[in-house]
């Protein structure tokens, strides 16, 4: 028993190396690694709450922006009636007044996607790129085709502002053009060297929310009222004119009560001359009356 109980103690210590026992050992290596990671938990938290509070500005525009910018179109040196308002509205549409509204839904309408292109892919019907041009209701424009007897092409203008004189031909792929606040834009096919005009809805920039007026009148619409803003229509009696009855209105019935007049004023039908005087009945004091027949008396 006492040489058995000595050789597991021999070999317990050749296990050990001869040194203390593994259950007295410090665990250096693991409360290394605790320390290790949370300074780097600490280090990812501190730099993801600067990284929040420091976040590039974003390309406008963003939702919160509603932008306008004037449009118009013109075909061999004919400037189109606006578009009107499509049924169904994404966030860069247009509400029938020549202007382009830019008020983002998605992601699909800020930043860099705020172009031409996607204005056109929420509008049916309407095809634009580099080399052809589609207005609802008409033939699709391809460069080449004759306005008149000269070939034309697709050209886009743009002005920066309202006091832009000059403009800028655009070139490259229209659908890429991005929107800018208060430019104007006109989408022309107009054979080359053509003088392409502003948009005549510019003016409509002053009050983008205003509903708007076509600039041409839709085919079959009836014209507009001619004159003066504020000028009466013919026959419209002028302001302050008192108006007559009509000629067919019944006359007012007669009560049969006299009319009424002024103090002293004889009654209607009374002749008018110096008062008769009444005949005579008689001598005075006299009651008999004179007599009606017969001569007068002898003196």
């Amino acid at each position: 028993m006492g040489r058995a109980s000595a050789g597991k103690k021999v070999a317990r210590a050749a296990a050990t190396g001869g040194g203390r026992s593994s259950r007295g050992k410090t665990p250096v290596g693991w409360y290394t690694t605790m320390a290790v990671v949370v300074v780097l938990g600490v280090t990812a938290v501190a730099f993801s709450r600067y990284e929040r509070s420091h976040l590039p500005p974003a390309t406008p525009p963003t939702f919160t922006d509603h932008w306008h910018e004037a449009v118009a179109f013109d075909i061999c040196g004919k400037i189109q009636a606006n578009l009107p308002q499509p049924t169904n509205l994404i966030g860069i549409h247009t509400h029938g007044d020549g202007l382009i509204h830019v008020e983002p839904q998605s992601s699909a309408d800020t930043g860099t996607n705020a172009t031409l292109g996607r204005f056109a892919s929420g509008y049916p019907g309407l095809g634009l790129t580099s080399t052809s041009l589609h207005y609802p209701g008409q033939r699709t424009w391809t460069n080449g085709d004759k306005c008149g007897s000269i070939p034309g092409k697709v050209q886009l203008k743009t002005w920066s502002s309202l006091v832009d004189q000059k403009g800028t031909l655009v070139t490259g792929d229209p659908r890429k053009l991005r929107t800018v606040n208060g430019a104007l834009l006109t989408i022309a096919f107009v054979p080359p060297g053509t003088n392409i005009p502003k948009p005549p809805s510019a003016a409509n920039l002053a009050h983008p929310n205003a509903a708007g007026t076509p600039t041409a009148p839709a085919p079959g619409a009836p014209a507009p009222p001619t004159g003066a803003p504020g000028t009466p229509a013919p026959g419209t009696p002028a302001p302050g004119t008192p108006t007559t009855p009509s000629t067919g209105a019944p006359a007012a019935p007669n009560s049969g009560a006299p009319a009424m007049t002024s103090p002293g004023t004889p009654p209607a039908g009374t002749p008018v001359g110096p008062p008769i005087p009444a005949p005579t009945t008689g001598a005075p004091g006299n009651s008999s009356p004179a007599p009606t027949t017969g001569s007068p008396p002898a003196p």
